[in-house]
């Protein structure tokens, strides 16, 4: 996926969600190693949550109309990190496939209430769906920080933490923030950043 400085709001959002989904990626990895801490515990929870957010709006039956409370609570995905590993590189690759149409108009089914009292049906778009759905994922990895740094999971400074909370400590750190140069058969990438094709 390229970006230059004429990337539209959906490229760029896209791009960021490439990286949240690698971030997912990289814990992954951390898991594969046989001396690895359990997958099965709170990693495995939290990742299944965040992957069945984004199957749900990247696969859904109906692309226009989206429902995050009718995800199937996949426990096999909470056990399995091959299984994880397979669906996240599936949701990068679509990811990598969507078109243009950030302001595409979608439909979003759900409960709310403290109980799921009652259903709603709101308006929204595929680019905001896209913010949500990287903002819901950032948090997931927010509750996770404190159990991977107690097992010694080596994690990206940014993990868990929101764009606007990076950005902040890089201006008061006096750090630029990382600019990454991807070009369509070569990408290469600034240490902060990952761009992903």
């Amino acid at each position: 996926m390229s970006l230059s400085a004429a990337a539209t709001d959906l490229q760029r959002l896209l791009h960021f969600n490439h990286q949240v989904l690698a971030q997912a990626q990289a814990l992954l990895v951390a898991h594969e190693d046989a001396s690895a801490t359990a997958y099965d515990g709170p990693v495995g929870a939290h990742l299944r949550h965040v992957i069945e957010f984004y199957e749900a709006l990247l696969l859904a039956p109906q692309p226009d109309r989206i429902d995050y409370d009718s995800r199937p609570r996949d426990r096999e995905l909470e056990r399995r990190p091959d299984l994880a590993s397979r669906r996240l590189f599936a949701l990068r690759a679509r990811l990598a496939a969507a078109g243009p149409a950030g302001d595409a108009p979608l439909r979003i089914r759900g409960q709310g209430g403290i109980a799921g009292d009652f259903n709603f049906d709101v308006a929204s778009t595929f680019g905001r769906e896209l913010v949500f759905v990287a903002s819901h994922a950032v948090h997931h990895f927010a509750l996770l920080l404190p159990y991977c740094r107690q097992h010694g999971i080596a994690i990206d400074a940014t993990f868990g933490k929101a764009p606007a909370t990076v950005a902040f400590e890089r201006h008061a750190e006096g750090i630029a923030s990382p600019t990454a140069v991807c070009a369509a058969a070569s990408i290469q990438c600034s240490k902060e950043a990952e761009c992903l094709p």
